[in-house]
């Protein structure tokens, strides 16, 4: 893992963050995975120091275990687990979705757009597709003035990341199709400022993903080193 260059001025704490970060969300680290901190750092190129405050980030973000003389890991979900925080998007989410329409500026609205494109041509291939849908439902959200709303369901798509991207990789050319209608459902309720419809489509859209995880039990018994999520 060797870190890119960017253009602009990055602290190095957030850079290992984004770096950690992008490898939980590829799948190159998997739920209850050592991120072991010596060897971030001479991956990097940094001292300890930064990784230490990155990986602190990391785990106020849901990603990262932090645990006394055994180190951090990877966040590890149970069944159980998921299934409430996918309830909990399904009161929330509605919610900003409700509290972002209306309030979308034009160029926004016009991001929202482009995303859903970019879901439907990522059809096919599971990291893009899976990376396109949460920008997708993120930019949906982005004329919400609640922070903390906002942050919440955040946190919820970092925590559930990995069991996403599984669960995505069982899907047909149909079940891409279905949950494309709800994304242009989505993009029509924003256009058309209507809140209260939007708020429906966004609560059947996660619904669907928690039964149809219901019915993959295999994905939580998945991790580093082969063990079940729940030992």
């Amino acid at each position: 893992m060797t870190a890119a260059p960017s253009a602009t001025y990055e602290p190095m704490a957030q850079a290992v963050a984004r770096h950690i970060r992008d490898a939980i969300f590829s799948g190159g680290l998997a739920p209850g995975a050592p991120i072991r901190q010596e060897s971030i750092a001479n991956e990097l190129g940094v001292s300890r120091i930064p990784v230490r405050e990155a990986l602190r980030h990391l785990e106020a973000e849901g990603l990262v275990t932090i645990r006394p003389h055994s180190g951090a890991r990877v966040a590890v979900l149970d069944f159980d687990e998921c299934v409430e925080i996918y309830k909990m998007r399904e009161r929330l989410e509605p919610l900003a979705f409700s509290e972002s329409a209306g309030r979308l500026s034009a160029a926004q609205l016009d991001a929202v757009r482009r995303q859903c494109d970019k879901v439907e041509a990522s059809v096919g291939d599971v990291r893009a597709w899976i990376e396109a849908d949460r920008e997708f439902h993120l930019a949906c959200y982005a004329g919400a003035d609640a922070r903390r709303l906002v942050g919440l369901v955040t946190t919820f798509w970092n925590t559930t990341q990995h069991y996403r991207r599984a669960l995505v990789g069982t899907f047909a050319p149909a079940d891409y199709e279905l949950f494309q209608c709800d994304h242009r459902l989505m993009v029509a309720a924003l256009a058309e400022s209507d809140g209260r419809g939007g708020e429906n489509i966004v609560r059947l859209h996660i619904e669907r993903a928690r039964l149809r995880l219901a019915q993959h039990m295999e994905l939580f018994h998945r991790r580093a080193g082969g063990h079940s999520s729940k030992g």
